[in-house]
């Protein structure tokens, strides 16, 4: 008798399941015991199988999702792109909410100063920082901290002596 038909014959011996996820013990005499010198049995091929299908199906899903991470980098990198595009002619279309003559360019840290009613009327109804954002942009930077110092009225005008007046 082979040691392979006396192990599954025996009763008093028992295993651990190699499987992480279960851990179980049972009974030597119900493992799947096989020489692997020889042909495997059918129940092994088809384990074999469908190990290297799962293993085939996890190398397409990687493949898929590190495809994907490039789009997604490519796409953010376009976008930025375009937004900084965006950003220097946004003045000059359609539904911009102020007039692009009262405009004046900063873009950095807020895209532009606007200066109401002076082209229209020769005269500032009132001053307004607009930054341009696309997409769910949201304000970077100093930014938050402008809006703050705006909304706290924390604003001031300094005029300096012409440079003939100084020396």
């Amino acid at each position: 008798m082979s040691l392979l038909e006396e192990l599954k014959k025996s009763h008093g011996l028992f295993v651990r399941c190699p499987n992480s996820e279960c851990e179980n013990e049972f009974p030597l005499s119900k493992a799947n015991l096989f020489d692997a010198t020889k042909s495997l049995p059918p129940q092994v091929l088809a384990y074999l199988a469908k190990q290297k299908e799962d293993l085939r199906q996890q190398r397409a899903d990687f493949k898929r999702r590190k495809l994907q991470t490039t789009t997604r980098s490519e796409i953010g990198a376009h976008s930025s792109k375009l937004g900084k595009v965006l950003e220097k002619i946004a003045p000059s279309l359609p539904g911009f909410p102020v007039a692009s003559a009262d405009c004046r360019a900063l873009f950095e840290p807020i895209d532009y100063v606007v200066f109401k009613g002076l082209s229209a009327k020769g005269a500032v109804d009132c001053i307004v920082f607009v930054d341009v954002k696309t997409g769910k942009g949201k304000l970077t930077g100093e930014q938050p901290q402008i809006r703050r110092l705006v909304l706290s009225k924390k604003i001031k005008l300094t005029v300096t002596p012409r440079a003939q007046e100084v020396s």
